[in-house]
C-alpha cells in the first residue's frame, strides 16, 4: 500500500513559525512515524491519540489524530486508508506547541465534519 502525504496552508503557516532546527526535528520525526505506518500501523498509533472522541455515524469513526512530535510539539493530522487507490492518504492540518493542540484538534475537526454535524441537527419548518 502506497502512502500519500498532503499537507495544508495553514500546516505550512504553521511551519513556519519554528525555527530551521525545529523544522528539522519536525519533518524527520514526521518521516520516522509515516515508515512505522508502512511497517506496523499499530505502533503509530500507539504515538498518536485522538484528543477527543469524534463518532460520524454508526460505521465510522474520526480519523484525526494529534501526534507527538516531541515534549513541546504536536502535528494534527487525519490518515485515512482508500482501499480503492489502495493507498493511505495522510493530511497534515496543524502543527503547533502541546498546549495549543486540543484547541487546533477541536478546529480541525469542526471544519471537517461540519456537514455531519448539520445532518444530526434538527430544523424546525415554517409554513407562511
Amino acid at each position: 500500500m502506497d502512502i500519500l502525504i498532503e499537507s495544508t496552508k495553514e500546516f505550512e503557516q504553521d511551519l513556519e513559525n519554528f525555527s530551521n532546527t525545529e523544522k528539522f526535528k519536525i519533518i524527520k520525526k514526521l518521516n520516522r512515524y509515516v515508515e512505522l505506518i508502512s511497517i506496523d500501523k499499530k505502533m503509530f498509533y500507539q504515538n498518536s491519540t485522538q484528543l477527543r472522541k469524534i463518532r460520524l455515524n454508526k460505521n465510522y469513526d474520526s480519523s484525526i489524530y494529534s501526534l507527538k512530535i516531541n515534549e513541546k510539539i504536536r502535528i494534527i493530522l487525519t490518515i485515512d486508508d482508500d482501499p480503492i487507490f489502495d493507498q493511505t492518504v495522510i493530511t497534515l492540518f496543524r502543527v503547533v506547541k502541546a498546549e495549543d493542540a486540543p484547541k487546533a484538534y477541536n478546529s480541525v475537526a469542526e471544519f471537517i465534519y461540519q456537514d455531519f454535524t448539520v445532518e444530526n441537527q434538527e430544523l424546525e419548518v415554517h409554513s407562511t
